[in-house]
């Protein structure tokens, strides 16, 4: 089957326009829907700006704010909502066949009776990866009686992956903040690593996030968008099998 790469957007890139534009050109420049990616996304530094400006300074739990009131929850929302569209119109400002998908939408995500993500209904998802389509993923989910609110984009990643694995190969990718793509030491460019680099590389900008990742089994590459996008085929590191 195909590979699919499911792309986890990171506070860190999410906060850096230069770094969009750049993804967003490498997509452009390469061949359309090779390979086949999809992007996840939770808030990032704007939504810590919006909050901060209304006098609120929520700590983070599993990679999601900690928030007190309704209002709150409604202003992480927005921000989250306006994040993916500023992704998808960066993406279509270089002509890249591209769709914003809020994780509420067609009852994509949700939370099982342990309060684990999942995600169902993805046969048009899987649909327009076929056609060549980039879908791009906000990490909201509906609760029952309970509104929308944000989920752990690590989690997102997860279920998405299992949920396509039907149709695809699914590989889960985390940049780096370096200008190589993937890890290296002394010896050089690493093509696979134990899990306990997360504890140490000072280039991977949330740790935890993949370490999630890798622990639920799916397939994890190490990289940056040159080595995703830049060649023939997607270069990195990948990391060895989940604990």
């Amino acid at each position: 089957m195909q590979t699919l790469y499911v792309v986890y957007l990171d506070r860190h890139h999410l906060g850096d326009e230069l770094f969009l534009k750049s993804m967003a050109q490498h997509f452009a420049e390469g061949a359309s829907g090779e390979p086949a990616c999809l992007l996840v996304h939770g808030s990032g530094e704007k939504v810590e700006r919006t909050l901060e400006s209304k006098g609120y300074f929520p700590e983070r739990t599993d990679g999601v704010l900690d928030l007190d009131t309704e209002e709150q929850r409604r202003l992480v929302e927005r921000a989250v909502r306006e994040t993916n569209q500023e992704i998808v119109a960066t993406l279509t400002d270089e002509v890249v066949s591209t769709v914003g998908i809020q994780g509420v939408d067609r009852n994509l995500l949700g939370l099982d009776e342990d309060g684990q993500i999942t995600a169902t209904n993805v046969g048009w998802m899987a649909a327009l990866l076929k056609q060549r389509v980039v879908p791009v993923v906000s990490a909201l989910v509906k609760q029952e009686n309970a509104g929308t609110r944000e989920v752990w984009g690590a989690d997102v990643v997860v279920a998405l992956a299992q949920a396509l694995s039907s149709s695809f190969d699914p590989v889960a990718c985390g940049f780096t903040t370096s200008d190589q793509p993937g890890l290296r030491d002394a010896t050089g460019m690493k093509d696979e690593v134990g899990a306990d680099i997360l504890d140490t590389a000072d280039e991977i900008p949330e740790p935890d996030a993949l370490r999630r990742i890798h622990r639920a089994g799916v397939p994890l590459l190490i990289t940056n968008v040159q080595g995703l996008l830049g060649g023939e085929e997607p270069q990195g590191t990948r990391l060895q099998g989940a604990d």
